[in-house]
């Protein structure tokens, strides 16, 4: 897991006091009944459009009411000079807001989202935007963007699941952050509520509540596209003790189109790739394989550049590359006039639950939970008590 940079560490201290004040003052009917999560959206934004029907805005600490008199369905929020906001062209004595709409979805740059948006000036003059709303509204919208509702039910359920555990697990790890959750990559997608359909409410509400658990608490639930035939150990990527995810062999995801793929960058590209991220600025002459996990994914690299060389970490190689292109460490590599021709298996870092494997075993008839206990050694699926 990430360690949070000193400066992004002071900024959750100094914004300590808006999130306090508003999960303490919540209506306490409200916090019996919905667990809620707080999903990032936006970051290192100058500023978004919101829309919605009767718009409301307000002071995040005070409660204050902003435009209380005005009817708004569109409003323009930007970051200021220092800490402070600016909406409809006014700078204003917020330093963190709240929107909300009465009657509908809130739509952020054209995207919709039920709940509420929490706004922050951001650590480096930017915005922070993020979703507060009910968790399982959340995995309904998450289930089409991260596989296809079309998929068996069971494997739908298996994802359900797994998105749930991951999700609790983030937010008991990132209780004193702004947010629990990221929309993107770094941890699980979701783009409000656009992909919702009834095959992802019903796998959501068929498993309402239940988590993975080990020694009664949510589990660290990582999971992948495809494994390529072998998840990987998490030891690899993460610092930790997670000793329900462990390398095992998996037959389930070879009707996968993710299963191998190819990939090419000539010298050039890639040493300008490498020197912006001020690795290696020369032309690439030549890159070899170090050694390798008991999964076969690369661990380390040696490049060779026009004047010296210099050793790469197998997924920081795959980071600089872009995780759309090299898909996986998992990978074979040859050059040939210039060019670099990448072989590989699989699409992720290959830790936990293989998405088509899960769908694999699916369409051969095993239920879910079955299917969850596969990829998770020795967990149980329950729910916390209330």
């Amino acid at each position: 897991m990430k360690k949070i940079p000193t400066v992004v560490r002071f900024f959750y201290f100094f914004l300590g006091a808006f999130i306090s004040w508003e999960i303490f003052c919540a209506p306490a009917v409200e916090a019996k009944t919905k667990e809620i999560i707080r999903v990032l959206i936006l970051r290192d934004v100058s500023h978004f459009k919101v829309s919605g029907q009767e718009l409301a805005l307000g002071d995040l600490l005070t409660g204050q009411s902003f435009f209380k008199n005005i009817k708004k369905s569109s409003l323009t929020v930007e970051r200021d000079g220092g800490p402070r906001l600016r909406v409809r062209g006014h700078s204003i004595s917020a330093r963190a807001l709240v929107l909300t709409s009465a009657r509908s979805p809130l739509t952020i740059n054209g995207r919709r989202y039920r709940g509420k948006i929490r706004v922050f000036p951001g650590p480096n003059r930017d915005l922070w935007v993020i979703n507060e709303l009910p968790l399982e509204e959340y995995l309904v919208g998450l289930i089409n963007c991260e596989i296809s509702s079309q998929w068996s039910l069971d494997a739908l359920k298996a994802q359900a699941v797994t998105a749930r555990t991951f999700a609790t697990f983030q937010k008991g790890s990132r209780s004193e952050g702004l947010y629990d959750v990221d929309s993107s990559v770094n941890d699980q997608v979701y783009a409000g509520i656009g992909l919702e359909d009834p095959r992802s409410r019903r796998a959501v509400k068929e498993t309402e509540g239940e988590l993975l658990l080990y020694q009664g608490k949510p589990i660290f639930a990582v999971y992948h596209a495809c494994c390529g035939g072998k998840t990987e150990s998490p030891e690899y990527l993460w610092t930790g003790n997670f000793p329900y995810l462990k390398s095992i062999v998996c037959t389930y995801c070879l009707a996968s189109p993710h299963f191998l793929w190819n990939y090419q960058v000539d010298a050039e590209s890639l040493a300008k790739v490498l020197g912006s991220m001020g690795f290696l600025s020369q032309r690439v002459r030549g890159i070899q394989i170090g050694e390798r996990s008991e999964s076969r994914r690369v661990l380390q690299l040696l490049i060779r550049g026009e004047r010296d060389q210099g050793e790469i970490p197998g997924k920081e190689f795959r980071r600089l590359l872009g995780y759309d292109q090299l898909r996986s460490t998992n990978f074979w590599l040859k050059e040939s006039d210039g060019v670099f021709l990448f072989s590989g298996l699989g699409w992720g870092h290959g830790v936990g639950l293989c998405q088509w494997g899960a769908k694999g075993m699916a369409d051969a008839g095993i239920d879910y939970r079955s299917i969850l206990k596969y990829y998770y050694q020795n967990v149980e699926i329950g729910q916390l008590p209330r």
